[in-house]
């Protein structure tokens, strides 16, 4: 990491370098909605680095910059994989599924333990989340797995943290007031 970034500008700064190719990445039904909602991709992509080292993010913006000197839209080809009309750009799919894995796990106890809240199944993580792990480089791999191992070893959750950094950031509250208040919100209808 650049010792004059701040942990906040480099993740700001993966963020734009990201945004750029998301706006880029073509669909076959012409532009998604949320391509026309930059603040809220921003959002939630800040949202993943949120619980990230920043050692991951840094290698994550190397890849970026690596991508763009050799003309690569990595958010293009991680819409790609996730329709399965390219084939696997991973340098090591056991890491992906490793990796995959364990976030799945982290997914599935937050689906449990706030079934208002996140009522959706896991069949949209599935597509998107190792679609994602494998545009990464080997080192971002192997840097994204130790915050995994580390995440492990202290018995956190890193899903429930991002949706934790992200409800507070946007000022919404708690996981447990905002499942508090869709519990309540269904008794009066």
């Amino acid at each position: 990491m650049e010792t004059n970034q701040t942990r906040e500008e480099l993740i700001q700064d993966v963020i734009e370098r990201e945004l750029v190719m998301f706006l880029n990445t073509k669909n076959l039904g012409g532009p998604a909605s949320c391509q026309e909602n930059p603040d809220m991709f921003r959002h939630w992509r800040w949202m993943v680095f949120s619980v990230l080292s920043d050692e991951y993010i840094a290698s994550y913006k190397d890849d970026l910059i690596e991508a763009e000197r050799v003309g690569r839209n990595l958010m293009t080809e991680k819409y790609a994989r996730m329709d399965n009309l390219i084939p696997c750009v991973s340098p090591n799919m056991e890491k992906v599924r490793k990796i995959t894995a364990t976030e799945r796990v982290w997914m599935q106890e937050l689906f449990q333990e706030f079934p208002l809240l996140f009522p959706q199944s896991l069949a949209r993580f599935d597509m998107y989340f190792p679609a994602e792990m494998e545009t990464l480089s080997e080192r971002s791999l192997d840097l994204y797995q130790a915050c995994v191992d580390k995440a492990l070893r202290s018995g956190e959750n890193l899903a429930r943290k991002r949706y934790v950094n992200f409800y507070a950031r946007m000022g919404l509250g708690t996981l447990e007031e905002l499942e508090a208040r869709r519990r309540e919100k269904l008794h009066q209808s």
